[in-house]
């Protein structure tokens, strides 16, 4: 089956976003676990973030922060 680059190009997209979203809601979850309830303002602008690797930061970030003022600390940075 021969795909155009276009839709080559369009999965490509879609694939990154959906990994995009999938750390993202890692990086809630392990918050959740850790200090309950996140607020609406940090899980908003967690969810905006598209770059991986700064999701990964923010992964380790969630892991490590000794409560939730600290990883909004390494969030707005």
């Amino acid at each position: 089956m021969i795909e155009s680059p276009v839709l080559q190009d369009f999965y490509a997209e879609g694939k990154a976003e959906g990994k995009a979203e999938g750390k993202a809601e890692a990086v809630l979850r392990v918050l959740r676990a850790r200090f309950g309830a996140v607020p609406e303002q940090e899980e908003t602008a967690i969810l905006r973030v598209k770059n991986e690797a700064r999701l990964d930061d923010l992964l380790e970030s969630a892991a490590q922060a000794a409560d939730l003022q600290a990883f909004r600390r390494s969030l707005a940075s």
